[in-house]
């Protein structure tokens, strides 16, 4: 199974730019808690021959809208735990010209201890294109765990990865 890297990009570097925030301005004390959420625009591509639930030759292209909401909480003692909630919902279209809504959800959380590592990750990903085309009906998603010592190795999979649960072709069919 070929898992990409640039899948799970998007919630560890959010999750990481917040950890490193909240941990260079906070010096312990009580518990600190931030809530940030991050709205933009998602454009994505499957190309033809990438997704092997769809027709030979067809590629199929969206734009969403992104909302996702990332929880931070430092604990008194240091650990910490990073909770992101992302939804990217839109339209999209195939190279029939036939058109489809699209949502994509990602639930995600790091869970770094007081001493920063191993950082723990659990990643809930699903991915669900309707629409009358050619494409049809498109659902993946997947469950998965893992856990890392250096969060800036870009070696994908990680060779402790756990796949919980998996739906479909999530990694070769979910462009988001």
């Amino acid at each position: 199974m070929m898992l990409t890297f640039r899948k799970f990009l998007v919630p560890v570097v959010l999750g990481l730019i917040f950890l490193i925030g909240v941990s260079a301005v906070y010096g312990g004390g009580p518990p600190l808690n931030i809530h940030e959420t991050v709205r933009e625009t998602v454009t994505w591509t499957i190309p033809a021959g990438q997704c092997p639930s769809l027709p030979a030759g067809l590629s199929v292209s969206g734009t969403g809208e992104r909302h996702a909401v990332i929880n931070t909480k430092e604990n008194s003692d240091g650990s910490s735990q990073i909770i992101i909630n992302d939804v990217v919902k839109g339209t999209a279209v195939d190279s029939n010209g036939d058109t489809y809504r699209f949502i994509y959800t990602n639930h995600s959380i790091q869970s770094v201890p007081a001493g920063g590592l191993p950082i723990q990750f659990e990643m809930n990903d699903s991915f669900v294109l309707n629409g009358r085309g050619a494409a049809g009906n498109l659902a993946v998603g997947f469950v998965i765990r893992w856990s890392t010592t250096d969060p800036n190795d870009p070696t994908w999979p990680p060779p402790n990865v756990e796949i919980v649960n998996l739906r479909g072709e999530a990694f070769l069919c979910d462009p988001i």
